[in-house]
């Protein structure tokens, strides 16, 4: 199972709520009697802030985010401090302007990590923070701080210059337009890589962040390249209302987390309740939002792990293996029962590391399931084994067919013809009728024989099936019957144990229709059919045949042994058609 990091002390929301409050109350007093709306919006967005850390540093795994966004909303209550007329408060609170931005950077562009993921990410909070800064000591030292009833003041002393802090103020706003984009383009890349539970839990962070940071853009692209004022006092209105939707977001993540959790719950009640169907596969899936998610059963030490078909998994290049090792981007989680004996192995996204809990709770609910499961993999890998080996036990009696067949024709069939050839002239030198007619009985014999002999080869292994193909092979036993046959077949050819299959199943039910079903003609049609050949014999006869007679076990028996099925269709007085489906090896 996944470990999570024990549990730290934290302040709670009420002491958080209060905190909050009374930083917004100071930092805001000045404000509130001539902007009472932008001192409550300013003083909510840092109450909500400070609100939103407790919250999130409550739970296992956030407790660095949970510390910066205290530190977020700390910042925001300090950027009042601008309105309390002092230069050095006044330059606080520019500077905490600064420190709020990168901060919130940071926190939306690695939640729910601790750390931020990549290094152009890092690159960019660094660069923000020293441009924000920067600008803020820029124009502090170029135009001064502004003051009441007086000359502005100048950080590190000296006259002051209106015109150079008007340009850097300028430059300073251009910047901070710049990297509210590239704040924008990063999110959209998050939002777009983000997958199942991850892409749920992350969306209406992103989307909230996404907004407020287009707000910020537009609103600093406006202080640019506007003077008025009526438009410069909306848009600093707006800046903190749009804030509050980031607190929004966070919220609506941790409802997201809640029916997450509530999805485990569900997926229980379908597994256990009556009927529910117990796909424990579909169900982790469904539950943990990876249509992915795989799961292996352990089988034996012998064996290994199973899919749940009984088949191994394939490795990354597609071939069949045992490996236990995760695939790229994706985690492994061992699950063993409670005597702690091998049970299965999940693999899944690698983003649900980030939602340990409900990645427990799942596999914990799901334990009997994969119980179960593991007894039917198990099952299923030995059939798939039982099928395997009665495969290569048909190959074998394939391959010593064809040896006996190539044995008796270059063997026992040549010797006959050597001896007939050499009776042929020893009856040609004796000039005796009554010897004359023995060494004629002799050759006649011999030729009996040698026919039985070569029908015996054929029945072993056909040669004509090696040869030309299973069409010609059957047309072949076609033109030996006593009765019309129709064979149609594709000009092609197959693997050689499908065919010789096809080959043997045929000349049992045409054997079947001459023997027994009294028929006047048959037909025989083989066909593809979604990965499968299709054999089809028809007769006309007198029907009623059962699939228990030796003739159709024998049928039964071959195609089992290849891995198809077949049907029998034979209603009294209409004829009987057997039908065929072999799986194709390519």
């Amino acid at each position: 199972m996944i470990v999570r990091p024990g549990r730290r002390l934290w302040i709670g929301p009420p002491a958080a709520v209060v905190v909050g409050c009374a930083l917004a109350v100071a930092a805001q007093w000045p404000v509130l009697p001539y902007r009472p709306a932008l001192a409550v919006a300013n003083g909510l967005v840092g109450v909500l802030f400070l609100l939103t850390g407790a919250f999130l540093g409550a739970e296992d795994d956030q407790y660095g985010n949970g510390r910066l966004f205290v530190l977020a909303g700390v910042a925001w209550a300090g950027i009042g401090l601008e309105n309390w007329g002092s230069p050095p408060l006044k330059l606080a609170g520019w500077l905490c302007s600064g420190l709020f931005s990168v901060v919130g950077v940071i926190v939306l562009l690695r939640y729910p990590e601790d750390r931020l993921a990549h290094r152009h990410q890092r690159v960019f909070a660094v660069l923000a923070l020293v441009w924000i800064e920067g600008a803020a000591v820029a124009i502090a030292a170029t135009a001064g701080v502004p003051t009441r009833g007086g000359r502005p003041a100048v950080l590190f002393g000296g006259a002051g210059s209106p015109l150079a802090g008007q340009l850097v103020e300028t430059i300073g706003r251009a910047g901070l337009v710049v990297i509210a984009l590239v704040f924008v383009g990063l999110l959209g890349v998050r939002l777009a890589q983000a997958r199942g539970l991850e892409r749920r839990t992350l969306t209406p962070v992103l989307v909230a962040a996404i907004a407020v940071g287009v707000v910020t853009g537009v609103r600093r692209a406006a202080i640019v390249l506007s003077d008025a004022r009526v438009p410069a006092i909306l848009l600093q209105l707006i800046e903190p209302i749009a804030m509050i939707a980031i607190p929004g977001g966070f919220l609506l993540a941790a409802l997201q987390r809640r029916l997450a959790r509530a999805a485990v719950a569900d997926m229980v009640l379908s597994l256990t309740r009556p009927g529910g169907g117990g796909d424990v596969l579909t169900a982790l899936r469904a539950a943990l939002h990876d249509p992915t998610l795989e799961i292996l059963y352990w089988v034996d030490d012998e064996t290994g792990y199973r899919r749940a078909d009984g088949t191994p998994e394939n490795r990354v290049d597609g071939t069949p293996g045992d490996s236990t090792g995760p695939p790229a981007g994706r985690l492994s989680i061992p699950i063993t029962t409670s005597t702690g004996d091998r049970l299965a192995l999940v693999h899944m996204d690698a983003t649900l590391t980030r939602h340990a809990s409900v990645v427990d709770a799942a596999l914990s609910a799901a334990m009997l399931l994969l119980e179960n499961a593991r007894l039917q993999a198990g099952i299923r890998a030995q059939l798939a084994e039982a099928r395997a080996s009665r495969a290569r036990i048909v190959e074998a009696g394939l391959a010593e067919r064809r040896r006996l067949e190539q044995n008796l024709h270059d063997g026992a069939q040549q010797r006959l013809l050597a001896l007939s050839m050499q009776l042929a002239g020893l009856r040609a030198a004796v000039p005796d009728p009554a010897a004359g007619r023995l060494i004629d009985d002799a050759s006649a014999n011999l030729r009996d024989a040698t026919r039985e002999l070569r029908e015996l080869a054929h029945g072993l292994h056909p040669a004509i099936l090696t040869q030309a193909g299973l069409g010609p092979a059957l047309e072949s036993v076609a033109q030996r019957l006593p009765l019309p046959a129709l064979i149609t077949i594709p000009d092609r050819r197959w693997a050689e144990a499908t065919e010789l299959t096809v080959y043997f199943v045929a000349c049992e039910a045409l054997t079947n229709a001459v023997k027994h079903a009294e028929a006047t003609r048959v037909s025989v049609t083989v066909t593809e059919d979604d990965g499968h050949l299709r054999l089809r014999v028809d007769d006309d006869g007198v029907g009623g045949a059962r699939n228990t007679g030796h003739g159709l076990t024998g049928i039964r028996d071959r195609i089992a042994a290849a891995g198809g099925t077949w049907s029998l269709a034979s209603p009294p007085g209409e004829g009987t058609t057997v039908t065929a489906m072999l799986p194709l090896r390519r």
